[in-house]
């Protein structure tokens, strides 16, 4: 996902560039806190003390091309609390919508996570957590602090064959895939995921788009073989899973104890 731009802007305004390029909505109102998470970083002081910040539209600054490439422009400005866009000119009619689009004309981007989205992760998986049994292999992963998961990033980083993809759907966390490259010589092209979208969030084509974008991020970094496994009753995550080209290599008889029932677990791979 992502931009043609006109005018060269700063690197960390890209993420919100790509947000109001698939925008729908004629008028947009976001939090402070949800265009940061849009970015995955803190806006600038000047943004939450000077209203001129937003309504900038010349050089030297580039931040403005953000949204005004995509044809919005800031009609209102409350400082420190939200900013209200509208756009210039027609984004889609009807006939162009799907129908999930007409019902939800909500946009989303899909981005790699940052040091700064580290509280806000740990909450989405422990929000996530509550919502299903299916997660039962991640508890650790909820018992990190942000301190913890910081510094698995930065190891993260370093190994280049591991990341967190978060999908972030007007300033909101809707969802995240988690990919685990191995460090071994011989397995290097391997690498499990984990997909996870809150409850409101499903049925939106947000797990279909996480998945594009970690096929997309593991190409770049010759992963071939991507591997996860689904409970034999997850039969939203298997259609899922089927569709987009993952095969059934084996199952895990009574791999999962579940409110005391054994349940199976399935093998999935695709090879990109």
């Amino acid at each position: 996902m992502g931009i043609t731009m006109t005018k060269k802007m700063e690197k960390k305004y890209i993420p919100l560039a790509n947000y109001f390029e698939v925008a729908l909505q004629q008028e947009i109102t976001l939090s402070f806190s949800e265009l940061e998470n849009i970015m995955g970083q803190a806006l600038p002081n000047a943004a939450y003390l000077n209203k001129s910040w937003w309504k900038k539209t010349k050089p030297p600054l580039s931040h403005y091309l953000s949204w005004t490439n995509a044809g919005y422009h800031v009609i209102d400005v409350r400082l420190g609390t939200s900013i209200t866009f509208s756009c210039t000119q027609t984004k889609a009619t009807v006939n162009n919508l799907s129908k999930n689009e007409e019902e939800n004309p909500s946009a989303y981007i899909i981005r790699g996570i940052e040091a700064s989205d580290a509280r806000s992760f740990i909450l989405l998986q422990e929000e996530i957590f509550q919502q299903t049994d299916f997660m039962y292999n991640v508890q650790n992963e909820v018992d990190l602090t942000v301190q913890q998961l910081r510094k698995n990033l930065t190891y993260w980083k370093q190994l280049k064959n591991r990341t967190i993809l978060l999908c972030v759907l007007n300033g909101i966390f809707a969802g995240y895939a988690v990919v685990h490259g191995y460090k071994q010589t011989k397995a290097k092209h391997v690498a499990s995921v984990r997909l996870a979208v809150k409850e409101e969030y499903q049925q939106k084509g947000i797990g279909s788009a996480l998945m594009k974008a970690v096929e997309g991020w593991s190409k770049q970094r010759d992963i071939s073989r991507l591997e996860l496994s689904v409970m034999e009753h997850n039969n939203v995550a298997l259609h899922l899973f089927t569709k987009i080209g993952f095969k059934q290599e084996g199952i895990r008889q009574n791999a999962i104890k579940l409110n005391d029932t054994f349940i199976n677990e399935y093998n999935l791979s695709k090879i990109l």
